[in-house]
């Protein structure tokens, strides 16, 4: 007999459901939820689809949503049930279609081991004798949907249809035709209006169906709302009839006979004996407390006896990295050789000069990357006559004020805007320039070049960077605005061939004049499609003229879309900028561009000017991880976005911190960013060793460096809230915890004798504008005295002590606060005679 004890919590009713079951058998059944089955005491047979799991103690499976599934046991056992909302859950995770492949029988024992005490977590919220807390309940329950996603959630293409077609584009077309009958079961569906939504013919459809699912079209269809009409009739109390046509059947009598046939008995006796004591045994949990029924009290016993979790706030702990000197091996320092500085006339603000020359003192970049260089503002068309006339000497202050602090022009060429964005959606600022035909872009792009060369001379000018952008131009996206396309329109090459054209034109004019210059494109987009990404570089190379770098825009920004529209969400993956570079370095050697530069030349967290995020100690570690992951991945250049918050600054940024992107504030305040850059150019030119938090490298001589960083990515609470929502003084309350790192670093084989050890930390002590400034009382009306005193507050921490190291050895220790970054410049003053 079952017996079930649900416990459905106040607090937000529409995401998860938890129960509490002891029984044998349920029959194979479906549901929008995605449910997790944790076995807590005996053994169930889980049937999901064709895969048989036999559960025993500890065990976990998930079945996902709309999947066929069914339990059966010979014998009493305790298991838990958690039903998660799937509509709330893609919508936490802001993803479409989502598949998790999860059951303990295939994972590792580690894994299993993580599941197994987050899960049991949940539950100790959900069983304890007081009132549930609101934010007891979200920290665990969003902490186990966080460890699945990161853990078990996958591409839907993956998941298995058999028979597999070996042709991609027959099972591409299954499977948007089994999604189509998921979505639509309940409603009159017919293989007419299948076959509509294909494009193909309904004897194709009905013939290519049965060959690739072993069923008609409709017997999977009476299949599908079988399964969810029994998952109704064991979980609700709905009449028999009703569950019969919401689920699709045209009246009681086709139910009757297709639960009959299928089952061998009829809807009224099954629900009769499976469910009959579900009326008296459920109960809800509010603010009462939940009384002790036989299966609750099982589980609080076992619950009992499990080990206790860790504290919140305890500092995690880590055995000593063992760093042996031996080989050495050489890398190159890509994060520093671009910064992002903006439109071109921001380089003409007295401000940004004077932060740009600061930013060359501390951290040294070698190009400055910045675009509208021919906007109207730069006055450079003189269209006061009959033909066109040029004046560059706008240009040439922003030129020699570059060379002159030894940073080159990278320059973007085409009539990109300047966008200052308060989130995904709202535009602060939108300045647009004129386009310009060919021809007008050939004469101007010569003029300019010419008159370079002879002002600077070709040696440096063909040493500048030239990226090709257009406008309406992303070969990403798909054409034919919002429309939705057919495979062979979204595949098609010719969408391309106006960017082409645009960079083959001008990249010939550069050539001729600078040929030894670097011209290439061409911004590709951050949420791009890795097919369509293949498709446009095995263009791009089948041409003549082909780039001598691609550029492209790392920002934490996927895209969720359905039949008509696409939305940007932020990314939940704490590896996004690592695992994007990846992606389009396998999609350049696939598509034989292994050989060109690899510039990404834009990159941050976000793209909102208007989130206290980039002022706090987040970023700083934010950069080091990101840093140091993608050390040695072939990337050229890392271009951050941006050197300075002028760039954002509008009516709405009054107050000293406004969120700006920039490494320096508008009153010239350096950010907890701005000093990670510079403990990093610290780093040597050799490559020691590199784990999870730190980088060891070494200079000539016996001189090392060490940094060491706490990342801490967010919890679910950050992305259930609009970008750039958060109030500024909550914005340490968003991560998955606050635990410290102790960290531990025995270096093996160094020069014994004594050595000069300076440490330097930013952290929310040290260095951290946002911090000081609330600490300040976060008031708007700054006078210039006090922002001067919080320049000379706002540094990293700084000591210097001595060692000697004998038995060539020494080990480093330290224990870091959340988001801190931390360097060690170990240097030796005499050896050891």
């Amino acid at each position: 007999m079952l017996h079930i004890q649900t416990i459905q919590p106040s607090i937000d009713s529409k995401l998860v459901t938890i129960s509490v079951m002891n029984g044998k058998n349920v029959l194979d059944h479906a549901h929008n939820d995605i449910e997790l089955i944790y076995m807590i005491e005996g053994n169930l047979e889980v049937k999901i689809k064709n895969n048989l799991f036999t559960l025993n103690k500890s065990d976990f499976v998930i079945v996902n949503s709309n999947e066929l599934h069914s339990f059966h046991s010979e014998e009493n056992n305790l298991f838990v049930i958690i039903h998660f909302n799937y509509f709330q859950i893609r919508s936490i995770l802001q993803q479409e279609n989502l598949y998790f492949q999860c059951n303990s029988l295939e994972n590792t024992v580690s894994s299993n081991q993580q599941m197994k005490d987050v899960i049991e977590e949940v539950l100790l919220v959900y069983l304890k004798e007081s009132d549930i807390s609101l934010a007891g309940f979200w920290e665990k329950v969003l902490k186990l949907i966080s460890f699945i996603q990161l853990n078990y959630l996958r591409d839907r293409k993956h998941q298995e249809i058999k028979p597999l077609l070996s042709e991609e584009m027959a099972n591409e077309r299954l499977m948007e035709i089994l999604e189509y009958v998921e979505n639509n079961f309940r409603e009159a569906l017919t293989l007419e209006e299948v076959a509509r939504t294909q494009y193909i013919t309904v004897p194709y459809l009905s013939k290519f169906f049965k060959k690739q699912t072993g069923k008609t079209f409709s017997q999977y269809l009476n299949k599908v709302r079988l399964a969810h009409a029994v998952n109704e009739l064991i979980n609700t109390k709905k009449p028999i009839t009703r569950i019969a046509l919401d689920n699709g059947f045209p009246n009681l009598v086709a139910f009757n006979r297709v639960f009959n046939d299928k089952f061998k008995v009829k809807p009224v006796d099954y629900r009769k004996s499976k469910v009959g004591k579900i009326e008296n045994d459920e109960k809800t949990v509010s603010n009462d407390k939940v009384e002790s029924e036989e299966a609750l009290l099982e589980l609080r016993n076992y619950l009992e006896c499990v080990s206790p979790v860790h504290p919140k706030n305890e500092s995690i702990s880590i055995e000593t990295d063992i760093v042996k000197i031996s080989k050495f091996e050489a890398y190159t320092k890509y994060w520093n050789k671009v910064i992002n500085v903006g439109y071109a006339t921001d380089l003409l603000n007295s401000d940004m000069q004077e932060q740009l020359s600061l930013m060359q003192a501390d951290i040294g970049f070698t190009y400055a990357r910045f675009w509208g260089l021919f906007c109207d503002e730069m006055h450079v068309e003189d269209k006061s006559d009959d033909q066109v006339a040029y004046n560059f000497s706008t240009i040439n202050k922003l030129l020699d004020f570059l060379i002159k602090n030894r940073l080159k022009p990278f320059i973007e060429l085409g009539p990109k805007p300047k966008l200052v964005l308060k989130s995904f959606d709202q535009t602060l600022i939108y300045q647009t320039n004129n386009e310009k035909s060919l021809d007008e872009w050939k004469k101007l792009l010569r003029a300019f070049l010419l008159h370079c060369v002879e002002r600077y001379g070709i040696e440096e000018v063909e040493t500048w960077y030239f990226e090709i952008w257009g406008n309406n131009i992303d070969p990403i996206i798909d054409i034919g605005n919002n429309e939705r396309l057919n495979k062979s329109d979204r595949h098609d090459p010719a969408q391309f061939e106006e960017y082409f054209k645009v960079f083959s034109f001008l990249k010939k004019i550069l050539n001729d004049i600078v040929p030894e210059a670097k011209v290439g494109g061409c911004g590709l987009a951050t949420d791009l499609e890795t097919e369509k990404l293949d498709l446009f570089l095995k263009q791009w190379n089948s041409h003549e003229v082909q780039p001598d770098f691609l550029s492209f825009y790392v920002y934490p920004i996927e895209t969720e879309s359905d039949r008509n529209t696409k939305k940007n969400v932020t990314s939940t993956n704490r590896d996004y900028v690592k695992n994007k570079i990846k992606q389009v370095r396998e999609s350049m050697e696939r598509s034989g561009f292994n050989h060109v530069e690899l510039n990404v030349t834009e990159w941050n967290i976000s793209i909102s000017s208007r989130d206290y995020l980039n002022d706090s100690c987040f970023k700083a570690s934010y950069i080091a991880k990101n840093i140091v992951d993608n050390l040695n991945q072939h990337v050229n250049m890392l271009g951050y976005w941006m050197c300075s918050d002028i760039f954002g600054d509008f009516k709405d940024s009054k107050n000293l911190l406004h969120g700006g992107v920039g490494l320096i504030t508008k009153s010239g305040i350096k950010k907890p960013s701005y000093h990670s850059f510079s403990l990093l150019k610290k780093l040597g030119e050799i490559l020691v060793s590199k784990g999870d938090n730190y980088i060891i490298t070494k200079k000539s001589g016996d001189r090392y460096q060490i940094i060491c960083f706490n990342y801490k990515h967010f919890d679910y609470s950050y992305y259930l809230q609009p970008e750039g929502s958060i109030e500024i003084s909550d914005h340490y309350g968003i991560f998955e915890n606050n635990d410290s790192l102790n960290i531990s670093l025995k270096i093996q084989g160094i020069t014994n004798g004594r050595y000069r050890i300076k440490e330097q930390r930013i952290n929310r002590e040290h260095g951290s504008v946002l911090d000081e400034w609330l600490n300040f009382g976060s008031v708007y009306d700054m006078k210039q005295d006090e922002v001067e005193y919080l320049k000379q507050k706002c540094v990293p921490y700084m000591k210097v002590d001595h060692t000697f190291v004998d038995e060539n050895k020494i080990v480093i220790e330290g224990k870091l606060q959340p988001h801190e970054v931390r360097l060690y410049e170990l240097n030796l003053l005499f050896s050891e005679s």
